[in-house]
């Protein structure tokens, strides 16, 4: 296996593939069909995307020779490749990933049930809270001290950014409560 640099389309077929083995049409639908689409769709990145995994080793691909007209090619997980979409969810969460990469950290939770470890979880949505709380901070600090009298626009965008952090820290803090209900 090569040395693989994963970009975020990479490991949400990984995961998408960890769940069952599909061909590529079959992961461009769902990329269609759901909120994944904002990761690719695209035949254009999709396909050169399993062939890089496959050459790295983190997928393999097989003919599925049962259907004569039309065979496809089902790709699936190797162990090497289950093995770096792990690393990628149990990564730590840095200052970071929440001021430039939150859909990536919500695509890593929403794989987050592979690990199959609530304390993980938690830890994961513990480590996203304390990040985005400080964060907030910094932003909230950045308001105060703008110019009243400073361009409208620039501080409604700001405003706009605090409101959706808070957001953030509102799910997870939920989150955090659905999962000590669970009994984790």
């Amino acid at each position: 296996m090569t040395k693989h640099t994963a970009t975020t389309l990479d490991y949400a077929l990984l995961g998408l593939l960890c769940q069952s083995p599909q061909s590529g049409y079959d992961l461009r639908k769902v990329f269609e069909t759901t909120a994944l689409g904002s990761f690719s769709s695209s035949p254009g990145t999709i396909y050169p995307a399993l062939g890089r995994l496959e050459q790295q080793g983190l997928v393999e691909g097989q003919v599925d020779s049962t259907r004569a007209m039309r065979p496809k090619k089902v790709f699936r997980p190797t162990k090497a490749g289950r093995k770096t979409l792990t690393e990628w969810l149990s990564r730590k969460i840095d200052r970071g990933d929440v001021e430039r990469r939150t859909d990536e950290l919500m695509l890593r939770f929403a794989f987050h049930w592979m690990l199959d470890s609530k304390t993980l979880t938690r830890h994961f949505l513990e480590s996203f809270l304390s990040e985005v709380e400080d964060y907030l901070g910094e932003l909230t600090r950045q308001r105060k001290e703008y110019p009243e009298d400073g361009p409208l626009h620039p501080r409604l965008a700001l405003v706009a950014g605090i409101e959706q952090y808070r957001a953030s820290a509102r799910w997870a803090r939920k989150a955090i409560e659905e999962f000590k209900e669970e009994g984790s």
